[in-house]
C-alpha cells in the first residue's frame, strides 16, 4: 500500500505471512489475531481493520471482543469519523444477541438523537451481560455529565452496583458521584484586567487547572489551565488506579491562560486524573479529576 495508509513502508503481505495460519484461512486464536491487529495499526495498515471487522462478526462472543473493538476505533484516522460512525449505525454485521453488536450499540448511541433510549434498549436486551454493564456505566455518565441529573446518575449507579456487584466501573462511578466531585458549572477566568497609574491595563493570571466535564462518549477533550508567571510545568494524566498514562506537557511556559487537546481513543473507558505540576517563585499542584 501507499501514501498516507502506510508511511511506514511496511509489508503488509511480510506481516501476513509471518502468521500463516491467519492469512490461509485456517484461523488461529483471536489473541493471535489481536496481536497482529495491533502490529498493522503500528504500521498503518488498513488491513488490521478488516481483521477487526472479521472478528466482531465471526468470534462476536470473544472475551477479548472489547479490546478488539477499541483497536478497530484506532484504525479510523481523525478525517475518518464519518466512516467509523456510519459502520456502528449500518456496518454492524455482528450476530443478533452477541457481546460484540450490543457493545457497537453502546458506542452508536452517542450519535444518536436521545442516547438514553438506545442504552436503555441494551440494557434490557443484555441483563446482566457485558454490553449491559457497559451500557448502564455510559447512561450514569451521560446523565451526570452532560444532562445534570444528578439523581438519575444515581439510579443508574444503583441499577449498575444490582445487577454487576463486582463491576470495576463502580469505582469510577462512586468518585464521580461523591460529594467532591459534584458536577457544576465553573466559570473561567482567563485573567483579570487591572489598571496601573497610567491607566493602562495589565492582565493577571493564577495558577489553575480548571475543572473539566468532558463528554463522556466523547474521547477528545480540553484541558485548560493558566500559569501565574513564567514556569516549568508538567501536565500528566493518571488512571483511577494512579498509573500514568500520558504526559502532555512538559517544558518551560509563560504565564497567560492555556488549552491542551487530550484524545483518549486508545485508552479504556474509565476516570481519568488530570495533574498540573507548576514550579516557580513558588511550587502549585493542582490535580482535579474528570
Amino acid at each position: 500500500m501507499e501514501g498516507s495508509d502506510n508511511p511506514l513502508k511496511e509489508d503488509e503481505d511480510e506481516l501476513l505471512s509471518n502468521n500463516p495460519k491467519l492469512s490461509n484461512g485456517e484461523g488461529n486464536t483471536v489473541k493471535e489475531k489481536v496481536r497482529l491487529i495491533r502490529q498493522l495499526i503500528k504500521a498503518r495498515i488498513r488491513k488490521g481493520r478488516s481483521i477487526c471487522i472479521d472478528i466482531l462478526e465471526n468470534n462476536s462472543d470473544d472475551e477479548l471482543i472489547p479490546v478488539v473493538l477499541r483497536l478497530f476505533r484506532q484504525t479510523f484516522g481523525s478525517d475518518e469519523i464519518t466512516d467509523f460512525k456510519n459502520y456502528l449505525k449500518l456496518g454492524n454485521n455482528s450476530r443478533k444477541g452477541s457481546i460484540a453488536r450490543g457493545l457497537i450499540q453502546v458506542q452508536n448511541a452517542i450519535y444518536e438523537d436521545n442516547p438514553i433510549v438506545f442504552l436503555d434498549s441494551v440494557a434490557s436486551e443484555y441483563t446482566k451481560k457485558l454490553p449491559a454493564e457497559q451500557a448502564l456505566y455510559k447512561k450514569a455518565v451521560y446523565q451526570l455529565m452532560v444532562q445534570g441529573d444528578r439523581k438519575g446518575a444515581k439510579i443508574s449507579r444503583l441499577k449498575l452496583e444490582t445487577d454487576f456487584p463486582e463491576s470495576h466501573l463502580l469505582a469510577d462511578l462512586n468518585l464521580l458521584l461523591s460529594d467532591t466531585m459534584t458536577a457544576r458549572n465553573s466559570t473561567i477566568n482567563q485573567g483579570l484586567g487591572k489598571a496601573n497609574s497610567e491607566g493602562v491595563v495589565t492582565v493577571e493570571y493564577d495558577y489553575n487547572l480548571y475543572n473539566n466535564y468532558p463528554n463522556p462518549f466523547n474521547p477528545e477533550t480540553v484541558i485548560k489551565f493558566s500559569l501565574k508567571e513564567k514556569s516549568n510545568v508538567t501536565l500528566t494524566v493518571y488512571n483511577i488506579e494512579g498509573q500514568k498514562v500520558a504526559e502532555l506537557i512538559n517544558g518551560e511556559m509563560e504565564k497567560g491562560f492555556y488549552e491542551e487537546s487530550f484524545d483518549g481513543a486508545n485508552l479504556s473507558s474509565g476516570v481519568y486524573i488530570f495533574r498540573l505540576n507548576a514550579q516557580s517563585l513558588e511550587n502549585t499542584l493542582i490535580t482535579p479529576r474528570l
